[in-house]
């Protein structure tokens, strides 16, 4: 039955999605950049490898990563950080903003797109890597890669292994798919006693299977105590309580701002703090056109940088200072959650701040726990947002102890990190 279905996914499944890939590149631009950036990528990585070092990192076994985009490569920068002494570093992503993301990583020997699953690129990619070991990061495995690490015994990890009760995978048809490819995976590094037994399901009994935990609750401690000051000088002291919106959709942001309204209208004066998932001028615009509808006045960041604040709500419009912002706010929503998946809820929970979502939050088991702990909280439209914004602000003590909560959670499951790096060492004949 395996072979049937590398027949099928060779011979029908992968011309169709290259097609249909190709096709939707010409209406999306983060497609286009990923087709632009493998043009040539052969060519590009013959000359980066052999890997050349003055420090001998060239002698090193490799351990290759291969993430979907920036999600994933923030749960694998806990282990490449744990293991870069031991182990040249490979790096690949299938997303361009994974990709542009890590390009500079300085812990990484190499950083590449990963080339579409064929067998013949596979081949080439591991004869030009040869890695000692193949690490999947959450739930993107591409079969062809498993199955050529499984024909030379290059053992193949999945961290932070992830399958919720929902999944696709699950379903009868594409589970016997799935269980050509799980059976050559050496080991799941699983992130929930839960996951674990769903993973059962697309495994042979004897399947490594181990309960490690999640590193992103590793990296978001990290991301806390390295915090920078990208934007001091840049925001005004505010003598009136913040409201953080983080990585922002369209949806989010019609509920968001008919929340903040009512706030207003209600309550008292509030800053509110929009940082749209990805600021690209388009969005931004949009985000303008929707504040102007409620006649509520804006500034983007940049603009803000030059002129004095007069209580417009504040509009993001760049990266990586959201985890910044959340050290500021006293309370924070986080998007995603009606749009079609939530994003990082641990972000602002380790810096003690309440953490309001939607309730599209199948994808986030930490989600669910800090529920459990009552320091997250589900709003399914713009009345309930409104209310618990209203209750969180009027009362200090419970939104200080409810920060507390979230941020005490999130440290007593760190770990993750620490566990995986001892099973990928421990588990013979994993090791070169």
């Amino acid at each position: 039955m395996s072979f049937l279905w590398r027949i099928f996914y060779n011979v029908i499944f992968i011309p169709l999605l290259f097609v249909s890939y190709h096709v939707y590149a010409f209406f999306n631009g983060k497609a286009r950049d990923g087709l632009n950036g493998r043009k040539g990528l052969f060519d590009r990585l013959k000359k980066q490898v052999p890997f050349k070092s003055a420090n001998g990192r060239e002698k090193l076994p490799g351990i290759w990563f291969h993430c979907a985009s920036v999600g994933e490569f923030e749960q694998a920068r806990p282990i490449i950080t744990a293991v870069k002494d031991k182990f040249r570093i490979v790096v690949t992503f299938f997303s361009p903003s994974g990709y542009n993301l890590a390009s500079k990583y300085p812990h990484a020997d190499l950083v590449s797109y990963l080339p579409f699953d064929t067998p013949r690129n596979a081949k080439r990619m591991f004869d030009l890597i040869n890695p000692a070991m193949l690490i999947f990061v959450k739930f993107d495995v591409w079969p062809n890669f498993v199955w050529t690490a499984a024909k030379r015994d290059v053992p193949v990890i999945l961290a932070d292994a992830t399958l919720h009760e929902k999944s696709k995978r699950l379903s009868p048809v594409i589970r016997s798919f799935m269980k050509s490819i799980h059976k050559n995976i050496t080991l799941h590094c699983a992130i929930s006693a839960s996951d674990a037994e769903r993973f059962k399901l697309l495994c042979p009994e004897n399947a490594r299977i181990e309960v490690t935990g999640d590193t992103r609750f590793d990296q978001v401690i990290a991301r806390r105590n390295s915090a920078g000051k990208k934007l001091e000088g840049l925001l005004p002291e505010f003598n009136i309580p913040v409201i953080i919106a983080g990585s922002t959709y369209t949806e989010d942001e019609a509920i968001v701002i008919e929340a903040y309204q009512k706030v207003l209208t209600d309550w008292g004066k509030a800053q509110l703090i929009l940082v749209p998932h990805e600021p690209e001028p388009e969005r931004l615009k949009e985000i303008e056109e929707l504040i102007s509808q409620h006649n509520l006045p804006y500034v983007r960041l940049a603009d803000l940088e030059k002129k004095s604040h007069k209580g417009e709500v504040i509009i993001v419009d760049r990266v990586g200072v959201l985890a910044e912002l959340y050290m500021l706010g006293d309370v924070t929503f986080i998007g995603g959650s009606f749009h079609g998946s939530v994003h990082n809820v641990m972000e602002p929970a380790i810096m003690g701040k309440p953490v309001l979502f939607g309730p599209t939050i199948h994808n986030s088991l930490e989600a669910f726990m800090l529920i459990d702990r009552g320091a997250g909280i589900m709003v399914k439209n713009s009345d309930e947002m409104a209310s618990e914004l209203i209750r969180l602000l009027s009362d200090n003590e419970l939104r200080v102890r409810l920060g507390q909560i979230g941020k005490t959670m999130i440290e007593e499951n760190a770990g993750a990190t620490e566990k995986i790096v001892a099973s990928i060492i421990n588990h013979q004949p994993i090791l070169p």
